[in-house]
C-alpha cells in the first residue's frame, strides 16, 4: 500500500469520525430539548406571585418567586431555541458524483494523481465544511447546557424560597 493510498484511507476515516461526532452532538441536543420540555412541565407547578409572606398584619407578595420563575422560563426558552438552532439542517459536505469520476480526464489519470486530486477535493469540499458544522453544533450545545443549568438553578431557588416562606412568616410573627 502506497502513502497516497494511506492518505486517502485516512481522509475517508476522518470524514466518518466527524460525521459520527455530528450525530452524537445531535443526540445530545435532542436530549437537551427533552429535558427542557420536562422543565417547562415542572415549572408550571412552582409558585410565582400568588405566594405571599404575612408579617405583623401586613402581606408581602413574593416578588422574588415571580422573578425567579420568569427568569427560569426565559432561560428554558433560550435553551429550546439553542437546541432547535443546533438541530437545524445545514448543507455541507459535497460528494463527487459517479458521472464526474467517469469523465475522460479522471479515467486517464494515473492512480496516484487520481487519488491526490480526490483527497484534495474531499478535504476542501467535505472534511473542512463538516468540521465547521460540527464546531458550530458543539458551541450551540455548550451554550444550551449552560442555559439549562441556569434554568434548573433558578427553579430550585424558587422552590427553596417557596418552602421558606411559611417558616419566615412564623419567625416574623414571633418577633
Amino acid at each position: 500500500m502506497t502513502n497516497i493510498r494511506l492518505t486517502y484511507d485516512y481522509t475517508l476515516n476522518s470524514i466518518k469520525v466527524v460525521k459520527d461526532s455530528i450525530n452524537q452532538l445531535n443526540t445530545k441536543l435532542t436530549l437537551i430539548l427533552t429535558i427542557s420540555g420536562v422543565l417547562v412541565n415542572f415549572g408550571k407547578d412552582l409558585p410565582a406571585y400568588i405566594v405571599s409572606l404575612e408579617c405583623n398584619q401586613s402581606i408581602y407578595p413574593c416578588l422574588s418567586c415571580y422573578l425567579l420563575k420568569f427568569l427560569a422560563y426565559l432561560f428554558t426558552i433560550i435553551t429550546i431555541g439553542l437546541g432547535l438552532w443546533g438541530l437545524s439542517p445545514v448543507v455541507g459536505g459535497e460528494i463527487i458524483l459517479p458521472e464526474q469520476l467517469l469523465a475522460e480526464e479522471w479515467n486517464q489519470a494515473e492512480e496516484e494523481d487520481y487519488l491526490t486530486a480526490l483527497i484534495q477535493y474531499l478535504q476542501t469540499e467535505t472534511l473542512v465544511i463538516i468540521s465547521k458544522i460540527r464546531e458550530q453544533k458543539a458551541i450551540r450545545l455548550n451554550w444550551a447546557i449552560r442555559t439549562i443549568v441556569t434554568a434548573v438553578i433558578l427553579f430550585l431557588l424558587d422552590e427553596m424560597i417557596f418552602i421558606s416562606i411559611p417558616v419566615l412568616g412564623k419567625f416574623c410573627a414571633g418577633i
